[in-house]
């Protein structure tokens, strides 16, 4: 079996990312660790718009009781994991966009963060649409 890399900061699976890898997972949530909430919930610190937090970030006495935590709680290992489309199975599907109203009207709430391929989307909103029509 081939030897996955990190594609942002060049580690192999099993092996803990980086700090600031984009890759990383947060251990708490699960969504990528440098673009989730969590630390200022760990930290009680207010993000609303135009605080301190939210102009500044973490100070380095933040970050570091963060890094800590984190360390504490267990970091996530880099594995790969394929982009699989839900419906059909095709494996690493191409990425395309929609409206969130699109997307809300097509798929179920718990299926929501799951991958779709665009064929499998433009099925699901054809029967969609011709289930309204006959009504």
């Amino acid at each position: 079996m081939k030897v996955q890399k990190c594609h942002d900061c060049g580690i192999v699976e099993g092996q803990i990312h980086e700090y600031g890898c984009d890759m990383e997972r947060c251990p708490i949530c699960g969504r990528q660790l440098i673009a989730c909430s969590c630390c200022y919930t760990f930290l009680n610190l207010d993000i609303s718009e135009g605080s301190w937090t939210y102009v500044h970030g973490l100070t380095v006495q933040q970050s570091e009781r963060w890094v800590a935590e984190l360390e504490r709680i267990g970091r996530v290992p880099y594995f790969l994991y394929p982009n699989i489309c839900i419906r059909c199975g095709k494996l690493w599907p191409d990425m395309f966009k929609v409206s969130n109203e699109r997307w809300q009207k097509a798929v179920e709430p718990l299926l929501r963060r799951e991958m779709l391929c665009e064929p499998c989307f433009l099925q699901m909103e054809a029967a969609i649409a011709l289930a309204e029509k006959e009504e």
